[in-house]
């Protein structure tokens, strides 16, 4: 939106309080607000030691946080209308809305894209973000994972084009209304808002009706769901896959250690030849959707190939965090079984031949529940599963008799795995560096706090280095 309503000029500012600021969304917006001259304040129950450029952040939430000269309060998902800020802003008549509220008004009068799907939409954004921006479109960009070396996923813009990961939580995507949609992939995820996979699918099938009839549908074709979503749009539609029926394609893959090169076809036709630098065949399909948008925004092939080429990858999304004794440790965000077998068949393609270890935090007790045979099986891939503690995330405890790591442990190794379910962090750490060899590779799976081991398992490497 270019008419003024939301970049400040003319020395006018706007200011807004953002509540629950350190989520990834949440932070992104802010990057995004403060970029377009909005004077922010934000709180949250944990502050980041490093901050949010742009933003003066209160740990904890209190109304003597929101000052009278406010115009605007956003919340996260999960802050609750019993919030004493938000209590605080319907007191003083101070308007009030949810991220994905924002984001829409932030989108609403500019050329809207949006990357919606089960799974590798922060990745899919992150890429299609990059090209634009080496193009010199100057988008603004929402994506709810950093990209490597950026402090948020939020970047405020001058151009028309407005690049957002679309989230099908509790709907929110609905609240969009973008001229190009993507959708990578369509699987039953959350449980706790959808109560059945036809809801969700429901879901799905108004975000693309919600297209405009001169708009763009792109749609992976070999998701049977996303096919199905391509006969629900009033606009035009293109496929991506790695097979030769789809409108993108590739022709002549091959990889080094799990780092693909391909040819990009468009109809049958090479486009260009695009050699990736993060790992992964999934990384193969989050390119071409990123670069069917991209083309029909006019950006050069070689600029495309350039920029992939490029694309450094998004924080815990297979990020290799470094090398300790021998031992290689990755992270990833990975927590539906198709993410969890992709990031373990990523690490085997990386690192052939090696023992590898995987420490897979389950999120939320409702996923685990519904998904623990598929959940067990896509642990199979790993030769030591350490199973955490459930991240609840959004979940209240359950009652004595509800799912636990316990239990996923104990379906991984009916299905002939070696797991183990540990009670806490400290234990964990404890039998890693105990068993630990070099070699061995080490990926820290999940979307809850599990990263914190890593950062712990360094800082006792390093100790156990410094006392040998």
């Amino acid at each position: 939106m270019q008419d003024g309503s939301f970049q400040s000029t003319h020395g006018e500012k706007r200011r807004a309080h953002l509540v629950g600021v350190t989520g990834s969304g949440m932070r992104a917006l802010a990057s995004v607000l403060a970029g377009w001259g909005w004077q922010l304040t934000g709180s949250d129950l944990r502050v980041d030691p490093e901050g949010i450029p742009g933003v003066k952040v209160f740990a904890g939430h209190s109304p003597r946080h929101l000052s009278p000269d406010v115009q605007w309060v956003v919340h996260s998902d999960a802050i609750g209308p019993e919030n004493p800020e938000l209590r605080r802003a319907a007191e003083l008549g101070i308007p009030t809305a949810t991220y994905f509220q924002a984001l829409a008004r932030c989108m609403s009068g500019r050329c809207g894209i949006a990357v919606a799907g089960t799974h590798g939409k922060s990745s899919t954004t992150a890429m299609l973000a990059r090209i634009l921006i080496d193009a010199q479109r100057d988008p603004t960009v929402f994506c709810g994972a950093s990209p490597m070396g950026q402090a948020t996923g939020g970047r405020a813009g001058a151009g028309e084009l407005v690049l957002a990961e679309a989230c099908e939580y509790r709907a929110n995507f609905l609240h969009l209304r973008p001229y190009v949609g993507v959708v990578l992939n369509v699987e039953h995820d959350h449980f706790d808002c959808f109560p059945s996979f036809d809801a969700l699918k429901r879901a799905f099938v108004q975000f693309v009706r919600n297209l405009p009839s001169d708009g763009l549908l792109i749609v992976r074709s070999d998701c049977p769901v996303s096919r199905r979503l391509a006969a629900e749009a009033g606009c035009r539609v293109e496929t991506f896959g790695l097979g030769s029926d789809a409108t993108w394609s590739v022709d002549r893959m091959d990889h080094d250690r799990g780092r693909f090169r391909f040819g990009l076809t468009y109809k049958g036709q090479r486009v260009c030849r695009v050699a990736l630098r993060i790992p992964g065949r999934h990384s193969v399909l989050n390119a071409l959707a990123a670069a069917a948008v991209a083309w029909h925004q006019r950006i050069d092939p070689a600029g495309i190939a350039r920029s992939l080429g490029n694309f450094p990858g998004v924080a815990r999304r297979m990020e290799h965090l470094g090398r300790l004794r021998g031992i290689e440790l990755l992270s990833d965000y990975a927590h539906h079984p198709t993410e969890v077998v992709a990031a373990l068949k990523t690490a085997r393609l990386a690192y052939p031949g090696r023992k590898l270890w995987s420490v897979f935090q389950p999120h939320q007790a409702s996923r685990t529940a519904r998904l623990l045979d598929e959940m067990a099986a896509s642990l199979q891939n790993a030769d030591r599963v350490v199973v955490a503690p459930i991240y609840r995330a959004r979940e209240k405890a359950f009652p004595p008799g509800d799912i636990t790591a316990a239990d996923l442990a104990d379906r991984v190794e009916a299905l002939g795995g070696k797991a183990v379910a540990m009670p806490c962090k400290q234990r964990i750490v404890r039998l890693l560096r105990e068993e630990l060899c070099p070699g061995d590779v080490l990926i820290i799976v999940g979307a809850g706090d599990i990263d914190t081991i890593a950062h712990e398992l360094v800082q006792r490497f390093r100790e156990d280095r410094a006392a040998g």
